[in-house]
C-alpha cells in the first residue's frame, strides 16, 4: 500500500475580495498520478502555485511527508526544495533566454548537488538519453529549439534533482497533438521508472484521463469531486514517441 505523499488541507486563497481557492483538501500518494480539471480561472494554478510556495495561502496546511511546508523556515524550505518540482504551461518560459540547454540543465546539479564538472557532464549525457533530447541540442539556446525540445530540456532538469513530487501546469496544451503524445508517454516512463507522484493540472479532460490514478474536479475555487479514473492509459516505456 502507498503511503501519502502531499496532504493539502482545508486550502484558501483570496486576491482581495475574490476568493480563488475554498477550503480545498486532497492527497497524492506516493508514485501517483492525481489529475485536477477545472476551466481557466476556476483556481487549479494557484494550487499548484501554492504547493509550490510561489503563492502563500490565506489559510490551511500543505503537508509533504508529514511536515507543514508552510511552516518551514527558509533552511528547511531549501532542504526539500529539489523533492518538489513544478512543469508550467509555457515552454518558452521555462528555460533561461541566455543561457544554453546544458547550462540550465546543470544549474540545479552545481546548486543543490554541488557536483564538479566532470560529474555534471556524465550526469547531462545520462539525463537526455532519459528525455530523448540529443548532444547538439545542449549547445543551443531555447529560442533554437522547439517547444516539445524545451518540455524534454525542463523534464531533464527536474529529474536532475531526483524529485518526489512534480506539479505539472498544463505541460502540454502548447504543443501539438503529436509531440503532446511523445511529451506525455515520456512523463509516465519517468513516473515508472523513478516512482515520482504528479499533481497533472489540466482543463481538457481526455488528456487527464489517460494520465491520472484519480481525477479531482474544481469549481470556483472548490474541489466538487475525486474519482478513480478506470481510463488510464498504459502507456509503456517509449521515451522518444
Amino acid at each position: 500500500m502507498r503511503s501519502t505523499l502531499i496532504d493539502v488541507q482545508s486550502l484558501s486563497k483570496q486576491y482581495g475580495r475574490q476568493k480563488v481557492i475554498d477550503e480545498v483538501s486532497f492527497s497524492v500518494e506516493e508514485g501517483e498520478t492525481l489529475g485536477l480539471f477545472g476551466i481557466s480561472g476556476s483556481g487549479k494554478t494557484t494550487i499548484g502555485r501554492c504547493i509550490m510556495l510561489l503563492e502563500k495561502p490565506d489559510c490551511g496546511k500543505i503537508l509533504f511527508k508529514g511536515r507543514d511546508l508552510l511552516k518551514m523556515n527558509r533552511r528547511e524550505v531549501f532542504g526539500v526544495r529539489p523533492r518538489l518540482q513544478m512543469i508550467f504551461q509555457h515552454p518558452e518560459t521555462s528555460l533561461n533566454p541566455k543561457m544554453r540547454v546544458k547550462e540550465s540543465i546543470a544549474e540545479p546539479l552545481l546548486i543543490h548537488r554541488r557536483l564538479g564538472r566532470s560529474e555534471i557532464d556524465g550526469e547531462l549525457k545520462q539525463l537526455i538519453r532519459q528525455v530523448g533530447l540529443r548532444p547538439e541540442h545542449l549547445e543551443r539556446y531555447p529560442q533554437q529549439i522547439s517547444g516539445g525540445e524545451i518540455q524534454r530540456a525542463v523534464l531533464a532538469r527536474i529529474i536532475s534533482l531526483q524529485p518526489k513530487f512534480v506539479v505539472a501546469d498544463e505541460p502540454t496544451s502548447m504543443l501539438d497533438a503529436s509531440v503532446q503524445a511523445q511529451i506525455l508517454r515520456l512523463m509516465m516512463g519517468l513516473q515508472e521508472d523513478t516512482g515520482l507522484a504528479y499533481l497533472f493540472i489540466s482543463h481538457d479532460l481526455d488528456v487527464l484521463r489517460a494520465v491520472s490514478d484519480r481525477i479531482a474536479f474544481i469549481e470556483e475555487g472548490s474541489i466538487s469531486l475525486i474519482e478513480r479514473n478506470e481510463c488510464k492509459k498504459k502507456w509503456g516505456r517509449s521515451k522518444g514517441g
